[in-house]
């Protein structure tokens, strides 16, 4: 899941690299918060509310950036949900890595609800990332997940990582993409790194 990880964390902020606030549900590796963490944010909120998850964490620092000990993150060990509806902090990118979408519970975080939740906690032009795996997902599964989430967000760009998985990308405004704007981000040294270790080598 190398790829997926590291996508899920550049995809967002290679079209939106001015971003300051982010939020990810799911630490999983840290992968994905070290790679937000390639860019000049400001505030990286992570919500992981599981103990062990974030033990095992620490066995990826060296490829994660030691995303946990940069004084821009900050942990909640809670459910996102809870976290997205109880602090009125406003997001420029909001990244939702779950476990698989048949594990008990996961399915509400591929609701309208949960995405109406992420819609009110995007700044103005904001970014929302939806990781999905669609090995071992019927069909109208998929055409159910990629229709809540455009009643939602009428701006929807959706990438093929290649290996069983799509990454979605939704924003209530568009958004210029394409290798133009991504080629700021790319003159960044981490996430040059970050891209040859999953063979990107230009935008």
């Amino acid at each position: 899941d190398l790829c997926n990880q590291l996508l899920l964390g550049h995809l967002p902020m290679l079209v939106k690299p001015e971003a300051k606030d982010v939020f990810v549900l799911g630490l999983a590796s840290g992968m994905t918060a070290g790679a937000v963490l390639d860019y000049p944010v400001q505030h990286l909120d992570i919500a992981e509310n599981c103990d062990a998850v974030v033990s095992a964490s620490r066995l990826f620092d060296d490829w994660n950036h030691h995303a946990l000990d940069d004084p821009r993150t900050h942990l909640w060990q809670e459910d996102a949900r809870t976290v997205l509806t109880l602090r009125p902090q406003k997001y420029d990118v909001i990244i939702s890595e779950p476990s698989n979408p048949w594990f008990v519970g996961i399915g509400s975080v591929f609701s309208r609800e949960f995405y109406q939740l992420t819609a009110s906690r995007l700044k103005p032009g904001g970014i929302m990332t939806q990781w999905f795996h669609i090995y071992e997902t019927q069909d109208n599964i998929l055409d159910l997940v990629l229709r809540t989430f455009c009643s939602v967000y009428p701006n929807v760009e959706i990438w093929d990582t290649g290996a069983g998985d799509i990454i979605l990308l939704g924003s209530m405004q568009p958004w210029p993409t394409g290798p133009e704007i991504f080629q700021k981000s790319f003159a960044i040294d981490r996430v040059r790194t970050d891209m040859w270790m999953i063979d990107i080598q230009s935008p």
